[in-house]
C-alpha cells in the first residue's frame, strides 16, 4: 500500500494532542484508509492508488469577506471521531473559530469547515479555501475549461469562478487528474474560488457561511459512479436522456437566425426531407412571439401561448405579418412528419415600465403579473430586474428556488403545446445575480412533465437531456468547441452537443473557406453525442461537398441507437461514455494527456466503448488534409479503409479525405447497427479480454447483454447462444480483418463463445 499524502487546507500549525493521546487517528473504509495527524490535523490516505506528494505550503486558510488577507490555522483539537467520521474545532491565527467535519465514503471522503463566527453578526460571510498538492494533467471546469488552448486546464485560475456571461453557462468545479486516480469537487452556486496550476491545487469559496470539499479516489469510472451518487446527494441528480435527441435535428437559429416565421421553417423542414435528411426534431427559438420584431415592446418566450398569429397595423420589420398566422396547423406539420417541435425557452419576465421594462400586456399576457402579485421572482419583498440578451429593457427573473413558482412557470410552459425547449437564458448581469443552478430545477420539473430539454444554464449537472455549448459560427475560434465540448465531457456530462453544423450566420454565396468549414464540421460532430442540421447544405452549390454533409449526417442517424445507449449507460453510472476524452478512457497512457490542443489538434474520444472518434478539425480546417492519429492500445480498424493497425501507435500525416467518416472501432468491438426496424450487434475482433456488453434500446428501458467469455481472437467457428430463448447460431470468422453481425431482441442475453 503506498500512501497518498493530502494536505488539505485544514493543516494546523500547532493542534492540541487528542484527549486519548493518539498522535494519529486511522479512519477506514473498504478502499482506503484515512489517517489524521492530531497533532498537526495533516491528513494521508493508504490505498493502491498512486502516490500523491504532500503539498509544500499544505495549510487551508479562511476569513472575513471583509478582511483584506487570508489566514491559517493556529491550533485545534478533535473533539470526536468514529470508524468513518471526525470533528474537529480550529483556530486561526486571526482568532477565528471554525469546527471541521470529515465523513468518509467508499470511494471519497468530504471535509466540511464552518466558522462559528459572531453570534451578534448572523449574517456573516467568510472566504474559505481547500487546497491538496498540485496535480497535472487536469480536466474539467466545465465551461471555464473549454477556452484555453487545451483540454488540460493546468495554468487555470479565476477567483470570480461563476456564470458572469454567456460564454460560462455550464458551471462546474469538478476537476479530475486521471494520471494520479484523483478528483476533486466543491458545491456552490455562488462565486467560487478556482486555481489548477502547477504550483497551487485550490477550490474555495468567496462568501459563504460553509464550505464542502470532496474528494476522490481510483479509476476514473470508480470516480464518476462516486460522484454521480455525491452529486445526488447534493441535489444535482443527474437525469435519464430520451432517444429523439440522438437522432438527426434541426435549429431554425442556423439557418434563418432570430428573424423566424411560419412559412420560412416549413421551406427549410421540407427541403431537408425532400434531400433524404431523416429530421427527427426540430427547435424553433425565436420570432414565434407576438409583436413587430426588434421594437422593445414585442413578446417574448414567456409569453405562454401567446403566438404571432394575428396581423396589425404598422409593422415595419420586413417579415410577414403576422409570422406565425396558424400555431396548430404548424404544430401539425411536424407531428405528420414524426419530428419533434422545441421552442426556445428563457425563465425572463417583461418588467414593468417603472422597473425599466417594456411589458405589453397585448404582447406579453398576464403572466408577468401573476408572478409579481405571487411573489414568484427573484428578490426580497421587491423583484429585483436584470439585464439579458433578449428582450429589450429590464426583465425580472423567475425564483426557481421557490417550488411553487416553478410549479406555476412549467404550467405556463404547457401552453405552447409543443414537445420540448430550448432552454437559452442570455444572462448579463451573472455576478450580480451569482447562482449558477438557477435553471436547475425549472429544467427539472419540464424534464418530470416529459419534455424534451436542451440545457445551456446548469450547475454540476445537466438538467436535460443534453447539453449545448455556447454559439459557433465561421470566424470564430474553431479549436474551442473541442476542447469545449471535452471538458464537458471529463465534468461528468455524457450527451454533449458541439452547436449546429456550420453554426450561424451563413448567407450566400458561401466562400470556399467557408465550403470546407462546413463539411469538417460536419464530419466532426456527426460523431460527437448530438448531431442538427441549420443552414441547408444545398447552399454549398456543390455535389461534392453537400454528399459529404449527407454523408456525415446519414452516419449520425444509423448509429444514434448505439450512441444512445451509450448516453444511457452514463446516465447509470455517470462515466461519460458516449465521449469520453481519452485521457479518461486510457487514464495511464500518458500519450494522451495532451493531444487535444491547439498545439496538436488530434481531438479524439471514445464515441461509446467501440469507436474511436478522430475528427480532422481545428482553426486548421481548411488547410489540414492529414493528422496524425494515436491508437492506444489493442486493435483498431479504420472505419472507411477497413485497414487494421496494432496500438498503441502513432499514425504519422494520417489523410483525411473530406467525405471520410473519422471513425475507428476498436475497444470492446462491438456496435449496434439498425436495419429493416430490428437491431443487430456486429462484432469486431478487436478486445482480446473477456467482456460484457450492454446495449439499451431507444426506450432507455430494456436491454440486450452480450458476453465475450474467451480471451484473444482468432480464425474459426464461435456460437452465439441465447440461452433463456433456447437459440444458438454457429458463425465463421475467416480471418482476423472481418466481422461478424447477429439480432438482437430485449430482455435477451448473448453468450459469444469458441467452439475449436
Amino acid at each position: 500500500m503506498q500512501k497518498i499524502l493530502i494536505a488539505l487546507c485544514l493543516l494546523l500549525g500547532a493542534a492540541a494532542a487528542h484527549a486519548q493521546g493518539q498522535a494519529t487517528i486511522a479512519l477506514a473504509r473498504t478502499g482506503y484508509t484515512l489517517y489524521v495527524d492530531t497533532t498537526t490535523m495533516a491528513m494521508w490516505a493508504e490505498s493502491a492508488q498512486k502516490h500523491m506528494p504532500r503539498h509544500a505550503l499544505g495549510n487551508p486558510v479562511f476569513s472575513h469577506v471583509t478582511d483584506t488577507g487570508m489566514h491559517g490555522i493556529r491550533e485545534g483539537r478533535v473533539l470526536q471521531y468514529g470508524g468513518d467520521s471526525l470533528i474537529a474545532r480550529v483556530t486561526s491565527t486571526a482568532g477565528l473559530t471554525a469546527k471541521i467535519r470529515l465523513r468518509l465514503g467508499d470511494d471519497f471522503f468530504s471535509m466540511t469547515l464552518t466558522p462559528e463566527g459572531d453570534a451578534a453578526v448572523p449574517e456573516q460571510l467568510y472566504r474559505i479555501d481547500f487546497q491538496a498538492a498540485p496535480l497535472s494533467p487536469a480536466y474539467g471546469l466545465g465551461d471555464h475549461g473549454g477556452f484555453g488552448s487545451s483540454t488540460d486546464v493546468t495554468g487555470f485560475r479565476d477567483d470570480d469562478f461563476g456564470n458572469r456571461n454567456n460564454e460560462h453557462r455550464f458551471i462546474s468545479t469538478f476537476t479530475i487528474f486521471p494520471a494520479h486516480n484523483f478528483a476533486q469537487v466543491l458545491f456552490s452556486e455562488r462565486t467560487n474560488r478556482v486555481a489548477i496550476t502547477q504550483t497551487e491545487n485550490r477550490l474555495g469559496v468567496a462568501a459563504a457561511k460553509a464550505a464542502t470539499i470532496y474528494y476522490f479516489f481510483g479509476m476514473p469510472k470508480q470516480i464518476y459512479q462516486a460522484y454521480k451518487q455525491v452529486k445526488a446527494a447534493e441535489g444535482y441528480p443527474d437525469l435519464k436522456p430520451k432517444y429523439r435527441f440522438f437522432q438527426l435535428g434541426y435549429e431554425a437559429f442556423g439557418s434563418l437566425g432570430w428573424n423566424t416565421y411560419q412559412s420560412s421553417v416549413e421551406q427549410d423542414i421540407a427541403a431537408y426531407l425532400e434531400r433524404g435528411y431523416p429530421l427527427k426534431w426540430a427547435v424553433v427559438g425565436s420570432g414565434f412571439w407576438k409583436g413587430e420584431r426588434r421594437k422593445p415592446t414585442e413578446g417574448a418566450t414567456t409569453s405562454f401561448g401567446i403566438w404571432d398569429d394575428a396581423a396589425t397595423a404598422g409593422r415595419k420589420d420586413g417579415l410577414p405579418n403576422p409570422r406565425y398566422p396558424d400555431p396548430q396547423a404548424f404544430k401539425d406539420f411536424f407531428r405528420a412528419r414524426d419530428i419533434s417541435l422545441l421552442l426556445g425557452l428563457r425563465i425572463n419576465f417583461k418588467a414593468p415600465e417603472e422597473y425599466g421594462g417594456f411589458y405589453t400586456p397585448e404582447n406579453d399576457g398576464k403572466y408577468m403579473q401573476e408572478g409579481l402579485a405571487k411573489n414568484y421572482f427573484i428578490g426580497s419583498g421587491k423583484p429585483e430586474t436584470y439585464r439579458v440578451n433578449f428582450p429589450q429593457g429590464k426583465v425580472f427573473l423567475l425564483d426557481g428556488k421557490k417550488p411553487e413558482a416553478v410549479d406555476w412557470y412549467a404550467a405556463g410552459a404547457d401552453r405552447w403545446g409543443v414537445d420540448g425547449f430550448k432552454e437559452d437564458l442570455m444572462l448579463f448581469d451573472g455576478k450580480k445575480l451569482d447562482n449558477d443552478a438557477k435553471l436547475n430545477k425549472v429544467n427539472e420539473a419540464l424534464m418530470e412533465r416529459g419534455y424534451l430539454v436542451m440545457a445551456r444554464n446548469s450547475a454540476y449537472s445537466v438538467a436535460g437531456d443534453i447539453l449545448r455549448l455556447e454559439d459557433t459560427k465561421h470566424g470564430f475560434d474553431q479549436d474551442r468547441p473541442l476542447i469545449n465540448g471535452l471538458n464537458y465531457a471529463a465534468s461528468g456530462v455524457s450527451a454533449v452537443y458541439l452547436d449546429i453544423v456550420a453554426g450561424k450566420y451563413l448567407e450566400k454565396p458561401l466562400t470556399d473557406d467557408q465550403k470546407l468549414y462546413f463539411v469538417r464540421n460536419a464530419m466532426t460532430v456527426a460523431v460527437s453525442p448530438v448531431m442538427a442540421m441549420g443552414y441547408g447544405p444545398w447552399h454549398l452549390e456543390s455535389s461534392t461537398y453537400e454528399n459529404a454533409v449527407k454523408k456525415a449526417a446519414h452516419w449520425h442517424a444509423a448509429h444514434a441507437a448505439y450512441i444512445y445507449s451509450e448516453a444511457v449507460k452514463g446516465y447509470h453510472t455517470g462515466f461519460p461514455y458516449a465521449m469520453t476524452p481519452l485521457p479518461l478512457a486510457f487514464p495511464h497512457d500518458s500519450a494522451t494527456y495532451r493531444l487535444a490542443g491547439t498545439q496538436r489538434r488530434q481531438y479524439a474520444w471514445m464515441l461509446g466503448e467501440s469507436l474511436l472518434a478522430t475528427p480532422l478539425y481545428g482553426n486548421d480546417y481548411a488547410t489540414a488534409k492529414t493528422r496524425s492519429v494515436y491508437l492506444p492500445a489493442g486493435r483498431w480498424m479504420d472505419y472507411e479503409t477497413k485497414q487494421w493497425f496494432q496500438g498503441p501507435t502513432t499514425l504519422e500525416n494520417y489523410a483525411f479525405p473530406l467525405d471520410k467518416i473519422p471513425v475507428f472501432v476498436g475497444g470492446k468491438g462491438v456496435v449496434i447497427e439498425q436495419a429493416d426496424q430490428r437491431y443487430h450487434a456486429r462484432v469486431y475482433p478487436t478486445s482480446d479480454e473477456p467482456f460484457t456488453y450492454r446495449f439499451y434500446f431507444p426506450d432507455g428501458e430494456r436491454a440486450a447483454v452480450i458476453h465475450k467469455s474467451f480471451a484473444g481472437w482468432k480464425p474459426g467457428k464461435y456460437r452465439i447462444e441465447n440461452r433463456a430463448a433456447g437459440q444458438e447460431q454457429v458463425i465463421g470468422l475467416d480471418d482476423l480483418q472481418s466481422s461478424f453481425s447477429f439480432p438482437i431482441e430485449p430482455a435477451m442475453e448473448y453468450h459469444l463463445t469458441r467452439l475449436d
